[in-house]
């Protein structure tokens, strides 16, 4: 009888424990996006003035870094890295650590946008292959050393190939086996297939009904000379292979994230009357009509390689937000040599937040370096930027919150200086921002057609236009009206006089 009356007190314990235990996290995870780590070999952290290997100094940045933050010089120990160049190793190492600090490996996964090597140049008799394949094999052996028992999924940056960015659509082997090897430990070997192929793959993570899409858009990008010369619509058959697994998912009633290194869409720190656009136009409206198609399955979607936090909003033919693109800020801290002046930004790592039930991504936390001062104290000491719910006052992260937020970037001065603020992760020393800079980075964010944009920029200068037409035409109705009652006082006395 005592021990029925035990047994039955337990119960009640383990009954009232679990009522107890907090339900707000049952259904919650998090995972790390982390992108464009550009780590460089041949930076030692004292200061180093060539960059590594050059290209910095190819693109006017030695030497000329009087609108860098800090101003820094090559007397300085920059042990952490320099804003004229990309990461060193202890930057790196930093930033992996941090994540680990702040999560340690209780995460659901890791998502690795690309560009792991710097952006030298070749040195006279080496073809930059071997140094490649060194950086990104020395950032995926620090990742697995700190994340030993993390599922971490990587993409293919156009750093992460030689010769940059031109990923092959007829020989695209040798590459994607060479990194397969490097990550096979993460990758399971349906996925390992389907990378060795044409760099892209798909886990089907059972548990949280979710499909996470790695994509290789190097195929897409711009400057891809292989795929710009031939009108090959599908390279590597990346399109019909993503649209299988939409489908997919739809049958299944399960959700995707997609994520790659190159994004669709504008650059918007780019001002001149040319826009800068990430891919080739035909790639980038077939793109743009998937995600359209498939938006009640797409629960998120994430790249890197701008270098920039920013995002983009999907809109379906009617103008409604139906999806949306987070564009995470590089590890890097150089400018990313897109387009002159653009700037460079603090080291930055990000943690998102979202519902394993259904995908919904629920809030992220932008973690950042203070560069100038982990040099000046020696020692690196990532900070929490920002959450998204907070500085947006936005509930979660979803199309009609991110459509929002740009609408308010135009209408609110303080959203758009949060915005530009975090931009360029909180660098000092901005560049001012006016009525066309805000205006680019609206239409970037809210338009991903290229000729949608174009029309976007085109009438707001025709709204500005106007509106200062407008404002002449006030200004110089005020005046008459005022010269015209200056004038009858006058006109009135010498009236009387002639009387």
């Amino acid at each position: 009888m005592a021990l029925l009356r035990l047994a039955t007190t337990l119960l009640g314990l383990v009954v009232i424990i679990c009522h107890l235990t907090p339900t707000a996290r049952a259904g919650i995870g998090y995972f790390w996006h982390v992108t464009d780590f550009h780590y460089d070999a041949n930076l030692t952290g004292a200061g180093d003035g060539s960059c590594g290997n050059g290209l910095n100094k190819k693109n006017g940045l030695v030497g000329n870094n009087n609108n860098q933050q800090g101003h820094q010089n090559q007397h300085v120990v920059e042990r952490f890295g320099s804003y004229r160049c990309d990461s060193t190793w202890q930057l790196v190492v930093s930033a992996v650590q941090a994540m680990k600090s702040i999560t340690g490996e209780d995460i659901e996964f890791l998502l690795w946008t690309g560009d792991s090597a710097a952006r030298w140049m070749a040195a006279p008799g080496d073809d930059g292959k071997s140094r490649v394949h060194d950086a990104v094999s020395a950032v995926s052996l620090l990742i697995r050393r700190y994340f030993p028992g993390t599922a971490v999924y990587p993409v293919v940056g156009g750093a992460d190939v030689w010769p940059r960015g031109q990923t092959s659509f007829g020989n695209t082997a040798q590459p994607y086996h060479e990194l397969a090897n490097l990550w096979r430990v993460w990758l399971p070997p349906e996925a390992e297939a389907t990378f060795k192929k044409g760099g892209y793959y798909v886990i089907e993570q059972a548990r949280l009904q979710l499909h996470l899409i790695a994509l290789n858009t190097n195929y897409y990008s711009e400057v891809n000379h292989a795929t710009a010369e031939n009108d090959d619509m599908d390279p590597g058959g990346q399109f019909a292979w993503f649209e299988s697994i939409l489908l997919k998912a739809r049958r299944r009633r399960g959700t995707v994230y997609i994520f790659g290194h190159v994004p669709p869409g504008i650059y918007e720190r780019h001002y001149s009357r040319q826009a800068l656009h990430w891919f080739q136009d035909r790639f980038n409206r077939k793109y743009l009509n998937m995600v359209q198609s498939y938006s009640d399955v797409i629960a998120g979607q994430f790249f890197g390689h701008a270098h920039t936090d920013s995002f983009r909003v999907i809109y379906d033919d009617n103008g409604r937000p139906i999806s949306w693109i987070l564009l995470a800020p590089a590890v890097s801290p150089r400018e990313p040599g897109l387009a002159e002046g653009t700037g460079p930004n603090n080291p930055a790592i990000r943690l998102i937040k979202f519902n394993t039930n259904d995908g919904q991504v629920l809030d992220y936390s932008q973690y950042y370096l203070n560069l100038t001062e982990a040099n000046a104290i020696g020692r690196a000491e990532w900070r929490r930027a920002y959450n998204f719910t907070q500085l947006y006052k936005m509930p979660d992260v979803n199309p009609i919150a991110l459509h929002n937020v740009a609408a308010a970037m135009l209408t609110h001065p303080n959203v758009f200086q949060n915005y530009y603020t975090v931009n360029h992760m909180l660098r000092d020393g901005l560049p001012y921002c006016g009525s066309l800079c805000r205006q680019v980075h609206f239409c970037s964010a809210t338009q991903i057609d290229y000729a949608d944009y174009d029309d976007c920029i085109v009438t707001a200068l025709m709204a500005s236009s106007r509106s200062k037409a407008s404002s002449w035409k006030n200004h110089f109705t005020s005046t008459c009206w005022r010269l015209i009652l200056l004038v009858i006082p006058f006109q009135f006395v010498l009236g009387n006089k002639q009387l």
